[in-house]
Parts: structure tokens; sequence; C-alpha cells
């Protein structure tokens, strides 16, 4: 019984052991033109994961094409574009800076705009309408509440 089991231990360790290898040798060299297209692409079947970092079937056929094109003589850009004319923009990590997406990368830079221009405004407004003069202790003297009080005050004196 104890042999069946060490046997069973061995042969999981072996199996996973075996399994993790073939997973990394999937996986192209950060260093390699391949890998850096398939940073810049989408996993087509895992939502939200690279290309370069996924370990499915389909992602390695995939990095196996752009292999192939690289191979072949095409340039990285011509690589991209050709995932991008055969899949939709969607295909890349990063969206195109023109077209309809323009306008979402446009977005931040036009609030930071807005929110420096409303800050700006306030702060102007603010100076403009003037500290209180060294003379005035801050309090308004045409408040009842504050005047009663001062009255009673200098009675108990």
């Amino acid at each position: 019984m104890m042999k069946s089991s060490i046997c069973a231990c061995i042969s999981l360790l072996l199996v996973t052991w075996l399994t993790a290898g073939w997973a990394q040798a999937q996986v192209p060299a950060p260093d390699e033109p391949t890998y850096r297209i398939a940073k810049q692409l989408n996993c087509p079947t895992c939502a939200g994961r690279n290309l370069a970092d996924c370990p499915t079937e389909t992602c390695a056929q995939w990095k196996a094409e752009i292999k192939a094109q690289l191979d072949a003589g095409k340039s990285a850009e011509e690589v991209l574009a050709y995932f991008q004319d055969r899949f939709g923009p969607t295909v890349l990590q990063e969206p195109p800076k023109s077209g309809i997406t323009a306008p979402l990368w446009a977005a931040p830079v036009g609030a930071a705009v807005v929110f420096l221009a409303i800050a700006g405004l306030v702060m102007w407004r603010t100076a403009q309408r003037g500290a209180p003069s060294p003379a005035s202790d801050g309090t308004d003297a045409h408040d009842p509440f504050v005047a009663a009080l001062e009255r009673e005050v200098r009675a108990g004196e």
C-alpha cells in the first residue's frame, strides 16, 4: 500500500513537472520579436489577457502565425495590421489612436484641462475677494448673537 502511494505521488509530480515545462516552452523569450508582437495583442479566448502570456492552444497557433510572418520577412507593423484587419481593432492591447477611438484618447486630456481651468478660476476668484484686514478679528459685527455675547462678556468683567 505504501509503495503505491509513493508511486502515485512520484507520478503526479512527474506529470506536473512535464506539464509546467511544456507550458513554459510555449512562451517565447521576452527579447524575441514574436514575444514583443504577441505582447501587443489580446488573447482571443481569455478576456483581458495578452497573447504573449496565455498558454492556450489558440494563442500558441497565433504565436506560430506571428513567427511565420516574421520569418517570411514581414515587419512588426505588417503583422499587427494583419491581425487587426482579420479580427478588428479589439485584437490590439492598445486601441488605435485614430478613428472612433480618438475621443477615448482625448477624453482624459480634455478632463484635465477642464479641471485645471476650474481650479484656476476658483483660485482667481478667491484672490479677488481679498483677505480680511489684519485689524478685524474675523467676527461679524452685524450678527446679533455675536453682539449679545460680547455685551455679556463685557458685563462680566
